[in-house]
């Protein structure tokens, strides 16, 4: 008979048991971290920790035991998970997650579960709420991110400390003419924009921002385009301002042929580069262009 395990191995063993056959255990296991591969938060009060799924929707349903008695039994199976699952996790000190999701969240108060996560990845996919509204149910230990996305339908500002700390950060537009404010003034070396499209992302004021306050060598901003129409509108509105600074021979990369490129002095040892090019994102044509700043060794 093998010896049985010691308490740091016990504690190990189950920190990376599945969620959902934890739940029996009680006062060891609350001292243990949970871990997770995903949660994620839905408009109708869902909230789902890979298989284990909370839902307070149920509340506002009236069954009559008498006449329904099978869903009157099903609910009440329903109503003892709900209390399970809310006991089993809120308060928990340790819950390691991969990735938090709010999909179509108004707010932190729609949440229904008062959670203490530690992740690195964040994604809010159109959330009517700027994505610090949910910086509250993450640890402060998550922070860096490794990596934040963000899509949005509506307006929101963007330069925050945890935009600029953050490993990895995607933007992704989801409407014409909504903004996202406060681009220019990040102090990123990285940042990805997908999906622009009329009015969503003002690149010449992102230019000058560089121009006028500096950037360090190797930044570099991808802003994507689904369609060419809103790509050569914002190549126009760079030749309308930069139009001087345009360069065809001195710039190196896999760029669009035919489009415009500028070689923008910064500083006496840096300089922007802008091109476009084409490239293939899960199956479809994008257009991206590149902004960068490159030594001008």
């Amino acid at each position: 008979m093998p010896p049985p395990l010691s308490y740091p191995a016990l504690k190990l063993v189950l920190e990376y048991l599945e969620a959902n056959k934890r739940s029996a255990l009680q006062k060891i296991d609350y001292l243990i971290p949970l871990r997770a591969g995903n949660l994620t938060a839905w408009k109708d009060y869902r909230v789902s920790l890979d298989e284990l799924e909370y839902s307070a929707d149920y509340k506002h349903v009236y069954i009559n035991w008498k006449t329904d008695r099978e869903e009157y039994e099903l609910l009440k199976v329903h109503v003892a998970k709900k209390k399970l699952m809310k006991k089993y996790l809120e308060g928990r000190p340790n819950i390691h997650v991969g990735c938090v999701h709010f999909n179509y969240v108004k707010g932190y108060e729609q949440v229904p579960l008062k959670l203490n996560l530690i992740t690195n990845k964040l994604e809010t996919f159109c959330c009517s709420v700027v994505f610090t509204n949910f910086l509250p149910i993450l640890d402060a230990r998550s922070f860096p991110l490794k990596k934040l996305e963000i899509a949005q339908e509506n307006t929101i500002d963007i330069d925050h400390p945890v935009v600029n700390t953050t490993e990895d950060v995607i933007l992704q537009f989801i409407q014409p003419n909504e903004p996202m404010n406060g681009i220019e003034k990040l102090q990123r070396k990285k940042l990805t924009i997908q999906n622009i499209m009329d009015g969503n992302v003002d690149a010449v004021k992102i230019i000058k921002d560089w121009m006028n306050n500096g950037r360090e060598v190797g930044t570099e901003y991808l802003l994507s385009f689904s369609f060419d129409i809103y790509f050569g509108q914002t190549l126009r509105d760079l030749k309308k301002e930069f139009n001087e600074f345009q360069n065809m021979k001195g710039i190196n990369g896999r760029f669009l042929r035919g489009a415009s490129r500028f070689l923008i002095p910064m500083s006496p040892t840096s300089k922007i580069i802008i091109y476009g090019t084409r490239i293939q994102s899960k199956g479809n044509t994008v257009y991206q262009l590149v902004l960068k700043v490159v030594s001008t060794d």
